[in-house]
């Protein structure tokens, strides 16, 4: 029976037996935790044993060992036995045992073991420590280890079924020979036993101490390991990456790639000579690879991610990894074009899909070839990777209602699907982890078992025609695991380097082997089965958060090409730079080495006291003025003060005995002041020791050099001054200079009074003996007081160190204002800074009409008729920051030669040279009010010591103070076409109506158009028309009339302004019957014979809009190829970026995707049917016979699809475009249903894709329906629409736009 109950044992804890350095602290008897692919299946460990009645009958005793063994040492179904075997130790008389005590030498599968013993604890005095420990024999390998699975127990000889037991196990090692339980059992329990009937362990001092000991195989060389110390490239060839915070999905990644040998060679190939590593990916790739290959140590890859222009936050965000993949290659792509390597990326993952319909009664097909560099399978409801092949490729029949529209055959029955062309030679395989749950409102994990092969034949899933010569069986090489949440969690990758079957885990900077069974049964996901004992309560199976999120398979045929196609040589250059940055790397190693040795010493010394300009004796920073240096030098830090003051003395030219130094102190007023002079037993002391004991606040050592003089004590270099005598520094303010003199230093006594040193202080000055003088203190920078004489100088609080200055009172006399004062001398040298006034230069300054008079300026057209150079338009200032405006624009107008200083504007320009808004002229307004805030981006420092600061100014037709009751307004102003976009900026009244704005914004245009004109037609230049409208959030708000208040331009009521070009030849109706082309559901919008609609662009999800939105008539009746033929010429974009736009209709206040019909879609889409719109980087290609409508002109891009650049897919640790993933799904899973319908009917459904005969639905007849289907017109109350009963939205990356900024969408971006 246990002798003790659970409790007792859960207290006990394992550890080793004396705590050194090197020995791990004390842990909890259950074993040891270690990573999950190193260590057995927490579900299959030994579980704790449960608590039983202390009195119960246990079999088998210590005694029967082999059954004992086998019941309490069981071995884990992943691991294998070595061997094993058991000692007894019998002690005759437990309290004779010494306080440490040693078993005799047992052997276990050849291993050599003992029992070491603490009969009153290790450091634990109510406690028996035991351990057990492991022997190395003779001529061992210094790094060996033995794993164990062991329990020692205490049991009474007599009674053998009466023990105490504690299990563990552990990986016994060089550094850690030892372990067990610090606490094995309670002291006071060895001879109280718990009732009558149950014999003590210990009785008549006797006791059996037994070890029962399993060696167990470690063929990976890591189980159970600590990982301290550990060096992958030693364990295993390889080396991991380092993780910059959330990077571990990159890592993975760049770990597969690099594996991939082909791949890699591709990317030596590059020519990248003469790239900026700071900027070149492909560079910064090869110098990974190569660091890869060659490094001991895990490589950084923060060169890489610079590259990409991240910065640091982006390196502690997340993404996902099929995300950085694409983006990856695309950049790679475009690097390799024109190179040798052209076209590798591609032949490596580039897969063909067919998408098919066949009509079943009559002989018609349509199809499209589609090309995908990785595939996105659905797991959910599928328990195989096979399986979720058969669904891509699930054949979808259209018969009753949901029959397909055939051209020239009318509704047809028809089979639709999807079939393979080809698989690449590497296959990229993403499992869809992860789904939008409409209930939670966010996106959640799928945890599902999904099992995936060693290896696949994928035949099956090729069409008819597809080359079957060679097979198409892939072996998997790589699984790249997720470990977590969505929004949050941890990559992996499992491996296989080579073709042989030998898989590594890749978890950032560690590699470690595993065994094949881990890397499928334990991330195939599901639940975890619970391993139970008999007697312990039932636990609840858990989910597995950790599985397979990516496959990586290669085709079999091809792997020894893609996998050991031999290493292709290196760059030569890229081994010179890495050669370049180790030698540079150990160049810095060894100065830093040498400046721990090293301390840097400054001393003040009398002429830099005597040139200082300022508070305090001088400036310990960069405000220190060039011209007068301090004495700084860096010196080994055993020097001693007396070697230093001979050093210093040679360098000054003064004998050591002639000067003596004070330490400096930084007292609590912020001011430095000297402190206590360094004599006697100081002289002897190191540099170190006196940085330590009187300066370690301050990088360096502080020191002020006191010289001898008439005045001076004796002996004053050998002891300090006596008590009460303090050492007061001088300072000589000449006001007629504007200038203050340090004259040098006195001592005074405390009892003596302050006037008693005034005539000391004029025969310092070489002042007349009846001159009046006046006494300030230095208390601190911002406070400087003048002195009363009378008291004495313990009164005035005068203490050694501290700084009085002087000055004739005769200076009085002077004006207000001027610096005629010590205490007005110190404030202005307090908030002096140096202005450098610069001329805007000749610029639209955000309007591109600039030969228009820019906001009343004349700036422009001075500076185009100008000869002079720059220099002439500049102007450096040295003035306090209590400056007045009107003083600062007087001095300026002076020195440029305005004759109104009125007629200048100031520009506050910002730390990054962004020239901010003017300043604006009060009272109030001082040169401090024409500086940026100095909280984020101090200020540099001039050659004086003082803060530069760069000012703007404008020269003005007219006054600032007439300006200042105008209003500038920026309005976006578009041309004929959407490229030609200009910002126009016009005065107006504050007060007032929008038609000023209106006016002046017409004339401004006209007359830039006139002058664009000069030299060609003037009169070609038509009557035109302007429409204004606002804008907010990149959609039209409103149409402007005139009648709105200027004061609303700019809030949330109108937003921002755009004045859009109309010419009459574009109002010109198509021949058809006004009365059809009347929207019924709102009759005020027909204009002449159309309606406009609103055109806007957007990223992937209508609320991420971007670009300059604007109204687009249409016409009832007007085929969608005729109106994208207008909508081309008015967009004015080339054909790239046409066939990239996707374009989708919906009614206003829509905000959903699938509330919109698909009229076209972009040549980077996702299909329409559910199971190929995984692809990514899908590339369409029309050919004839597909049934696809073909324009004349630059043609749509037609195909089924959400929108031009709608990926529905997502990983598991992007949190991107969550938001509106639900609806790209549901999207793209009713495209097919209204794919099948006539334009009208799809039109009606709210969402769908195009059908095939796209080119002549009607865009006017969607609207209508919509809007009649209910679907109300907004209104502002003030009878006027706020909004057009619908638009006609554009799906693109925002490249155009000139005021475009960062998506709202977050998704990797490569920037450079």
């Amino acid at each position: 029976m246990d002798y003790n109950s659970e409790a007792d044992r859960d207290a006990a804890q394992q550890s080793p037996r004396e705590p050194s350095v090197q020995s791990p602290p004390e842990v909890s008897d259950s074993p040891r935790l270690s990573p999950p692919s190193m260590d057995a299946d927490p579900a299959r460990a030994e579980p704790s044993a449960p608590s039983e009645p202390q009195y119960q009958q246990r079999l088998p005793t210590v005694l029967d060992e082999e059954e004992y063994i086998a019941k309490h040492i069981v071995v884990p179904n992943n691991l294998e036995e070595e061997g094993h075997g058991y000692f007894h130790w019998e002690i005759d008389d437990w309290t004779q045992l010494p306080d440490r005590v040693l078993s005799s030498t047992f052997t276990v599968a050849g291993s050599d073991w003992d029992i070491l013993l603490f009969p009153r604890g290790n450091q634990a005095g109510d406690t028996v420590s035991m351990y057990i420990e492991h022997k190395p024999k003779e001529g061992d390998d210094p790094n060996w280890h033995v794993c164990a699975m062991f329990e020692t127990t205490m049991s009474n000889i007599d009674s053998p079924e009466v023990f105490k037991r504690n299990p563990s196990r552990h990986r016994f090692t060089q550094e850690e020979s030892d372990w067990g339980f610090t606490r094995f059992i309670d002291i006071r329990t060895l001879v109280t036993p718990p009732d009558d009937e149950t014999p003590p362990l210990v009785e008549n001092g006797r006791v059996r101490i037994s070890a029962f000991v399993r060696v167990i195989k470690d063929p990976l060389g890591v189980l159970w390991h600590n990982f301290y110390n550990y060096s992958s490239r030693k364990h295993t060839g390889y080396v991991g990456l380092k993780n910059q915070g959330a990077t571990c999905y990159m890592n993975s990644l760049l770990q597969s790639l690099y594996f991939t040998n082909e791949f890699r060679n591709a990317v030596y190939q590059i020519p990248t000579e003469n790239d900026d590593p700071k900027k070149s990916v492909a560079l910064a790739l090869q110098r990974v690879f190569y660091n890869l290959q060659i490094c001991d140590e895990p490589v950084d890859t923060t060169e890489l991610t610079k590259s990409f222009g991240w910065d640091s936050y982006e390196s502690f965000m997340q993404h996902d990894v099929q995300e950085f993949s694409r983006v990856l290659q695309d950049n790679l792509e475009t690097k390799m074009k024109g190179t040798v390597v052209d076209g590798v990326i591609a032949k490596l993952f580039e897969g063909k899909t067919k998408n098919y319909i066949r009509c079943v009664n009559v002989e018609y097909s349509s199809s499209r070839i589609e090309v995908y560099y990785d595939l996105l399978l659905d797991i959910k409801g599928h328990a195989t990777l096979r399986d979720s092949f058969v669904n891509y490729c699930e054949i979808e029949m259209l018969d009753g209602e949901n029959k397909y529209r055939a051209e020239g055959h009318g509704l047809q029955d028809a089979r639709k699907g999807v079939i393979f062309e080809s698989f690449p030679p590497v296959l990229q395989i993403l499992l869809k982890r992860s789904e939008y749950d409409l209930t939670r409102g966010t996106m959640v994990k799928i945890n599902d078992r999904y099992e995936f092969p060693p290896t696949i034949d994928l035949e099956e899933f090729l069409s008819e025609d597809a080359d079957r010569s060679i097979s198409w069986n892939y072996s998997l090489y790589g699984v790249l695991v997720h470990s977590g949440e969505p929004h949050s969690g941890h990559y992996f990758g499992l491996l296989r380097p080579t073709t042989d079957n030998k898989w590594y885990r890749f978890d950032d900077d560690r590699v470690v082997p595993v065994h094949t069974e881990e890397v499928f049964e334990e991330y195939y996901g599901g639940e975890v089965q619970q391993m139970h004992n008999p007697g312990m309560r039932m636990r609840q199976n858990s989910k597995r958060f950790t599985n397979a999120y990516m496959l990586v398979y290669i085709r079999e045929a091809m792997a020894d090409s893609v996998m050991c196609g031999g290493d292709a040589p290196v760059p030569e250059h890229l081994i010179k730079r890495i050669q370049q940055d180790k030698d540079d790397e150990e160049r810095r190693i060894r100065e830093r080495q040498e400046l721990a040795n090293m301390i840097r010493v400054t001393v003040i010394g009398k002429e830099q006291f005597a040139k200082h300009q300022g508070f305090d004796l001088c400036q310990f920073n960069q405000r220190q003025a060039k011209e007068n240096q301090l004495f700084s030098e860096l010196v080994p830090r055993n020097m001693t003060l007396g070697n230093f003051k001979k050093l210093y003395g040679e360098c000054c030219g003064i004998e050591p005995d002639d000067f003596r130094l004070w330490t400096m102190v930084a007292r609590i007023n912020k001011t430095i002041r000297c402190d206590v002079p360094l004599v006697g037993g100081s002289i002897d002391m190191t540099l170190a020791q006196l940085k330590e004991n009187r300066g370690p606040k301050w990088p360096d050592l502080r020191l002020f050099c006191e010289e001898r003089d008439a005045g001076s004590p004796e002996g004053f270099h050998l002891e300090r001054p006596r008590p009460g005598v303090n050492l007061v520094h001088i300072k000589y303010y000449i006001p007629d200079e504007e200038r203050i003199v340090g004259l040098g230093s006195i001592y005074a006594h405390s009892d003596q009074l302050v006037g008693g040193i005034i005539p000391t202080l004029r025969r310092m000055a070489g002042l007349p003996a009846d001159a009046n003088l006046m006494l300030y203190e230095e208390v601190k920078p911002s406070l400087v007081e003048e002195m009363d004489t009378g008291l004495t100088f313990q009164r005035a609080e005068i203490q050694s160190g501290d700084i009085i200055c002087f000055q004739q009172s005769s200076a009085e006399a002077k004006g207000e204002g001027e610096l005629n004062t010590v205490a007005k001398f110190f404030d202005d040298m307090e908030n002096r800074v140096s202005i450098e006034f610069v001329e805007c230069p000749a610029r639209n300054d955000g309007d591109d009409f600039g030969s228009a008079n820019l906001k009343g300026s004349k700036t422009s057209v001075a500076a185009a008729d100008s000869d002079s150079s720059d220099s002439d338009n500049t102007f450096t200032m040295v003035a306090s920051t209590k400056t007045p405006y009107d003083q600062v624009a007087q001095r300026l107008a002076e020195e440029i030669g305005e004759r109104d200083p009125l007629r200048l504007r100031f520009y506050t320009v910002g730390p990054n040279g962004q020239m901010r808004q003017p300043v604006r002229r009060m009272t109030s307004t001082t040169l401090g009010d024409m500086l940026p805030s100095i909280n984020y981006a101090p200020p540099p420092i001039n050659a004086d010591g003082l803060k530069e600061y760069l000012v703007m100014y404008e020269r003005l037709e007219v006054d600032i103070m007439q300006i200042e009751k105008l209003r500038n307004i920026r309005v976006t102003y578009i041309g004929k076409n959407m490229k030609d976009e200009h910002a126009v900026e016009v005065l107006v009244p504050k007060i007032g109506t929008t038609h000023t704005l209106m006016e002046a914004t017409y004339a401004k245009v006209e007359s830039a158009l006139r002058n664009k004109a000069q030299g060609g037609d003037v009169a070609a230049i038509k009557p035109f028309a302007l429409r204004f409208y606002a804008v907010s959030g990149h959609r039209v708000k409103r149409v402007i009339d005139g009648g709105e208040n200027i004061d609303d331009l700019g809030n949330q009521r109108l937003g921002d302004v755009v004045a859009e070009y109309i010419n009459s030849e574009e109002q010109a109706v198509p021949e058809t019957k006004a009365d059809e082309m009347r929207m019924e559901t709102d009759e005020d919008l027909v204009q002449g014979m159309g309606v406009d609609v609103e055109v806007f662009h957007f990223y992937r999800d209508l609320r991420h809009t971007h670009g300059v939105p604007f109204l687009f008539r249409i016409y009832a009746g007007e085929a969608w190829s005729d109106t994208w033929a207008r909508l081309e010429r008015r967009l004015g974009l080339g054909e790239k970026e046409l066939k990239s736009m996707g374009v989708v209709v919906g009614s206003q206040g829509v905000t959903d995707l699938r509330a919109c019909q698909v009229v076209q879609e972009g040549t980077v889409g996702m299909d329409s049917s559910s199971n190929n719109n995984n692809n990514t980087r899908s590339k369409l290609s029309n050919s004839p016979g597909t049934g696809q409508h073909t324009p004349s002109v630059t043609p749509p891009p037609t195909a089924a699809a959400a929108a031009a650049t709608i990926e529905p897919e997502l990983g598991v640790g992007d949190q991107a475009v969550i938001a509106n993933v639900e609806g790209q799904q549901q999207l793209a899973e009713t495209a097919d249903r209204n794919k099948t319908q006539d334009g009208g009917d799809s039109a009606s459904s709210g969402n769908g894709a195009v059908p095939d005969d796209a080119g002549s639905m009607c865009v006017w007849d969607i609207i209508q329906r919509m809007v009649s289907s209910g679907q109300e017109v907004m209104d502002d109350g003030s009878g006027h629409l706020k909004t057009t009963p619908g638009f006609i939205g554009l799906n693109h990356a925002d490249r155009s736009s000139r005021y475009r900024g960062v998506h709202q969408e977050r998704g990797i971006k490569i920037l450079n």
